[in-house]
């Protein structure tokens, strides 16, 4: 009767929670260390999450289930910067332990856009307006010096 109570239930699951479902699978079978992860609402089809792999790799990732699309970097000293570009817009991961203040610039295919550190977290996450392929990104501290540089 348990068992025939947790099929149903399955059954009724939704499909984003399905998806978290799926990822937690994933996470685990790959050993991910999980920074952060958005949570799917009703009608979105992935989530992203940023992680650090057993290979001591700094990763974000558009996880569906399916064809998840993925990037993964080698962490420098300071700071580390992942740039995925997806599903029409392009999202950047900042991973930067010891840098609690200061600013990022960037500079997307001619457009430029600037904003702060996540200061209460050792990583920062932020989603560009749209799709780029040429992605510079420059970290500062809190008195403007440049700590770090990724093309």
């Amino acid at each position: 009767m348990l068992v025939a109570f947790i099929s149903a239930l399955s059954a009724c699951s939704s499909p984003s929670e399905k998806l978290l479902e799926q990822f937690t699978e994933y996470r685990v079978e790959h050993g991910l260390d999980l920074y952060r992860q958005t949570v799917p609402q009703d009608g979105e089809s992935s989530l992203v999450a940023v992680y650090e792999t057993v290979d001591d790799l700094f990763g974000i990732m558009e996880f569906d289930g399916k064809e998840n699309n993925y990037q993964e970097v080698e962490k420098k000293q300071k700071v580390t910067t992942a740039v995925l570009t997806g599903d029409g817009k392009t999202t950047l991961a900042i991973l930067h332990p010891d840098q609690k203040m200061g600013n990022v610039k960037v500079n997307a295919d001619g457009q430029s856009e600037e904003f702060a550190l996540d200061s209460q977290e050792p990583i920062t996450v932020h989603t560009l307006k749209d799709s780029y392929d040429d992605v510079k990104i420059e970290v500062f501290d809190e008195q403007g010096n440049l700590i770090e540089q990724d093309e």
